[in-house]
């Protein structure tokens, strides 16, 4: 860790039963030091089960929050960041590795603009391929153009699936963005207080959505900065409870639905949870047939 009597960053980091993927997390740090005041919170959902004070004495540096319980992704990083003063909060994935420079420039893209409230950085698979982590807010048409529906899958470039996944521009430039995924997301902690953190209702799954909709809400931007990069893991942390996660995704949807786009109208309400359920089930299914689509 970089010493500092007042860090300028908190870099809070969720962790659940994944404890080499989070050694190879913190292990980046070391490699690739931040050249500015920075700290690291652990909030661990799986302390009962699997301590990890080993993997943190080998990296060192890292500050530890054991939790009795596992009380989901949003609700560990308000717990992580509660009480804390740093200026910016950096929410990383234990799946992730940060490269040089990440945060430095991070932090450059919201001190040269205060409009920005929170900023992704490119992220990028275990062998370089770019990972598309900044989409538009999801929809009623969201259904036809999600990363793994048929039609994305057999006609990638129909307007639909390039629209809500954001693959009709070049990633290599930054710009203004709808939401940008939770997985490595810096956020300025005075608008990040001012809508009141990560809505715990979530568990896990959509709270990234969802903060970066309030935050828009508030008059404020969200940017995506490729001159940041991340290696990211996708599902590294959820492989655990592959079922756990995937039933978690489907409930977070129809979480997220309920707060922002229901009209208050029974018979839609129950057809959107209806679709939500089945399509839920059907991915329990392949997951158990060891198809597993939404990887």
């Amino acid at each position: 860790m970089n010493e500092s009597s007042k860090a300028d960053v908190l870099v809070s980091i969720v962790h659940y039963s994944a404890p080499d993927l989070l050694g190879r997390c913190l292990e980046s740090f070391r490699r690739s030091p931040p050249a500015l005041p920075y700290r690291i919170i652990i909030a661990d959902n799986s302390a009962r089960y699997e301590p990890i004070n080993e993997i943190i004495g080998e990296n060192g540096g890292a500050e530890l929050l054991e939790l009795e319980e596992n009380i989901g992704f949003g609700a560990g990083n308000n717990r992580a960041v509660a009480g804390s003063n740093e200026k910016y909060l950096f929410f990383l994935n234990p799946d992730t590795e940060i490269r040089q420079g990440t945060l430095e420039a991070l932090v450059e893209r919201l001190e040269n603009d205060g409009d920005i409230a929170a900023v992704g950085p490119l992220n990028v698979g275990p062998t370089g391929e770019v990972q598309y982590s900044c989409r538009a807010f999801p929809g009623y048409r969201t259904f036809l153009g999600h990363r793994h529906s048929f039609l994305t899958k057999w006609f990638p470039s129909n307007p639909y699936s390039r629209d809500y996944l954001q693959t009709n521009w070049d990633h290599t430039e930054a710009r203004e963005v709808d939401w940008i995924s939770g997985a490595a997301m810096m956020v300025r902690r005075s608008d990040f207080e001012a809508v009141g953190g990560f809505d715990e209702t979530f568990f896990l799954y959509a709270e990234d959505v969802d903060l970066c909709l309030r935050l828009h809400q508030l008059g404020k931007k969200v940017y995506y900065d490729p001159s940041a990069t991340i290696q990211h893991t996708v599902g590294g942390s959820s492989s655990k409870n592959r079922f756990r996660a995937l039933w978690e995704r489907h409930r977070s949807m129809y979480t997220f639905y309920r707060k922002h786009y229901s009209l208050e109208i029974p018979l839609i309400d129950f057809m959107t949870l209806l679709g939500i359920t089945l399509r839920g089930v059907c991915y329990l299914v392949l997951e158990a047939a060891g198809r597993t689509p939404h990887r």
